[in-house]
């Protein structure tokens, strides 16, 4: 028996090694595991990434991504994501909506503090299915580990940023358990103070003459915010659950100096020096967030249903002490204030038949928005407006597995009322009706040992509430920003082939976005230097995403290599011609982990892009290294970054306009040292599954 047991794992080499130790099946950190026959352990190797609907399915516990020290750090080490800062971007869908545990993602400080030994998987789904919002391009679904237990439990974290200034930001989450009722609460508290630095030469030609503007700026942005939730979860029964959630959140102080010095040549004659002094001073209070759910299972049929309210307050004011040369000093004025509020509610049904699943269920949203603008000391108009929109959409979807082949179809139904009112007075011209059907089909079969999925969406993308706004604010003397009430719906059809073969996994998507939104620099007057960034629909703009990526294992090392294409088939008219923005981007990422034994795990990548377009924009070319060491010692986990150590990342761009070029260099405070402290007990996960409505309504306010 053993002779015949060796001679099969000589030829069958990738399945195992054979080994003398004895011992329980069990899962270890490179993600192999154990079964003992007799006195011979047969070693073998399971895929960590898989092909779901829609998506990939990474799994983390018993992986050296659970070592990596919160959820922020594991998502970004995942095939097609690009994370600056924590803010988390899917390459050509732009940021994803996330969730825990089937629950909404709000409060984005969550995945920085939740550990990553928590996490049992991360799904990514790049063609989210009809069950979400057809303004949803890219999702991704964090599930944790299921803990037992009663009591209390909780954790809590201290995070330092240190680069120009230092930053912190603290958190507290308590959680109480008894037989089926949860309680639960949580604070948070973020200090940030950061930096940036800017060159900017712009170069505008108008009929009859041409401009340079050099300017060199320095922004001081800071910012105080508080964030705290309580909640409770009652079990029924083993199969249906109630609960509720209360956040509160604000940002009672934010302020950002600017400093920025103009040189201005005409003609290649020296005109004038300007010197702004911009102080921007602002706050969000309040901002309320109530979620109320039911999940359960009636008869054949499993159910969800969220009720979500959200009232938000923001006001903005912004000082400019410009100081010219030849004219003095002026000062120029602006005040800001907005308010949201929104109800949805969302239900989702599921009903499983002879292993097929049908889903079907219904989305509502009302929103009403105000915006007041006004500007003191120079003359642009002030604005007055309101938005009040009504949403309703249906879905229905079936799921059909057929031997080795799976095939995911299904339709959903909006139907947005759009009202735009300016000084209380509806204007029809801008008021929109939208009845659209958006339909979503997966495909996923097998060849050989590797599986495939083609797919293809349709999606759409409102304009933000804030690109509607008929205001214009004042940046400088030669340059305006303004939103454009007229601007109507994208139409979005993407058609994706993803693969995937134990280690390496590929996804290459075409997208063609009728009436596409873009920002773009017009003239603000014929004859005049200053110009106006606003936005337009553009009839259509063609774009394509290749990732591939590669995730073997070598014994204690964890390589990771991520590369993306992308590019776009677009151009523009200028005034000296059409311009091709056509040149693609790679973005790669080179991640490599090394557990070094009791507790300690070493990290290092290198990550960057090349030169290419984006839009109406060429980005030029950025890279950077970064390290970093944990250490876990029972409740207590301990992580140090040292990010862009060389110092070059950079943020640097050619915008193009119909008469204007903006050439940029920009150094965004990247390189900093950062320093985690996370103390946990009796760590019982909550048991609160509120999934929110209205998120792609909330994401536009």
């Amino acid at each position: 028996m053993k002779i015949m047991f060796l001679i099969f794992l000589t030829f069958f080499p990738a399945i195992g090694t054979a080994q003398t130790t004895g011992g329980d099946e069990r899962v270890t950190n490179d993600s192999t595991f154990t079964v003992e026959l007799g006195d011979i352990t047969v070693t073998a190797k399971r895929n960590l990434q898989r092909l779901s609907k829609g998506g990939l399915l990474t799994e983390v516990k018993g992986t050296s991504l659970s070592e990596l020290g919160t959820c922020a750090d594991v998502i970004a080490q995942l095939p097609g994501v690009i994370s600056n800062e924590g803010v988390m971007e899917i390459l050509g869908r732009g940021t994803p909506v996330i969730y825990i545990n089937n629950r909404k993602l709000v409060n984005k400080s969550e995945i920085e503090r939740l550990s990553s030994k928590e996490i049992l998987s991360v799904e990514i789904l790049f063609n989210p299915g009809v069950k979400y919002g057809a303004e949803t391009k890219a999702v991704i679904l964090v599930k944790t580990i299921r803990k037992q237990g009663e009591g209390l439990s909780g954790s809590g974290s201290i995070n330092g940023r240190l680069a120009h200034y230092l930053s912190q930001s603290d958190n507290l989450s308590l959680n109480y358990r008894k037989g089926g009722v949860d309680i639960f609460c949580s604070f948070d508290y973020n200090s940030s103070r950061l930096y940036q630095q800017q060159h900017t030469q712009t170069n505008t030609q108008t009929s009859r003459d041409f401009y340079i503007i050099d300017s060199e700026m320095l922004i001081y942005p800071k910012f105080n915010t508080y964030t705290g939730n309580i909640g409770g979860n009652f079990q029924i029964d083993g199969n249906n659950f109630v609960g509720m959630r209360y956040e509160y959140s604000a940002t009672p102080y934010y302020e950002s100096k600017w400093i920025t010095k103009e040189k201005v040549k005409r003609n290649n004659i020296k005109e004038d020096e300007l010197l702004y002094d911009t102080n921007w001073k602002g706050k969000s209070v309040p901002v309320h967030l109530f979620n109320l759910y039911y999940q359960g299972k009636v008869k054949s049929f499993d159910i969800s249903i969220n009720n979500d309210y959200y009232y938000k307050h923001t006001s903005n004011i912004q000082t400019i002490i410009e100081n010219s040369l030849t004219e003095g000093i002026e000062i120029i004025r602006s005040d800001n204030a907005i308010r949201n509020s929104m109800f949805a509610s969302k239900g989702t049904a599921e009903y499983s038949f002879g292993g097929h699943t049908l889903e079907f269920g219904y989305e509502i949203t009302a929103t009403d928005r105000k915006d007041i603008f006004n500007n003191e000391g120079y003359h642009l108009p002030d604005s007055d407006d309101k938005i009040k929109e009504l949403t309703g959409a249906g879905y229905i979807a079936v799921n059909i597995p057929i031997k080795k082949v799976e095939l995911y179809a299904g339709v959903r139904y909006e139907n947005t009322y759009s009202r735009y009112f300016q000084r209380g007075i509806l204007l029809p011209e801008q008021t929109r009706r939208y009845n659209r059907f958006f339909p979503n089909v997966d495909f996923t079969f097998p060849i050989n040992k590797a599986k495939f999925t083609l797919s293809y969406e349709s999606k759409t993308k409102r304009p933000l509430y804030s690109q509607l706004s008929s205001s214009i604010q004042y940046d400088d003397r030669f340059t305006y920003e303004a939103g454009n009430p007229f601007l109507t719906s994208e139409m979005i059809h993407s058609f994706s082939l993803a693969g995937i073969y134990r280690w390496i996994f590929f996804n290459a998507t075409y997208i063609y976005d009728k009436n596409a939104i873009i920002s773009i620099f017009h003239p603000y007057t014929e004859d005049s230097p200053q110009n106006i960034m606003s936005y337009e629909n553009f009839n259509h703009l063609s774009k394509y995403n290749i990732v591939i990526s590669l995730s073997p294992r070598i014994s204690r090392w964890s390589p990771r290599l991520r590369l993306n294409l992308m590019g776009q088939f677009f151009s523009i008219d200028t005034d000296s011609g059409i311009k091709k923005l056509n040149a693609p981007i790679l973005f790669f990422n080179f991640f490599n982990s090394l557990a070094l034994g009791k507790g300690f795990n070493f990290n290092g990548e290198i990550s960057g892009r090349t030169r290419g377009d984006m839009d109406v924009v060429t980005l030029k070319p950025s890279w950077q290294i970064n390290l970093g060491l944990s250490k876990s010692v029972r409740n207590w986990f301990f992580q140090f970054q040292a990010t862009d150590i060389f110092k070059t990342a950079r943020g640097s761009m050619i915008t193009y306009g119909t008469r204007v070029t903006l050439d940029k260099w920009n150094y965004s405070d990247t390189q900093s040292l950062r320093l985690i402290i996370r103390y946990s007990f009796n760590t019982a996960m909550s048991k609160y599954k509120g999934k929110g409505a209205g998120i792609s309504e909330r994401n536009r306010l």
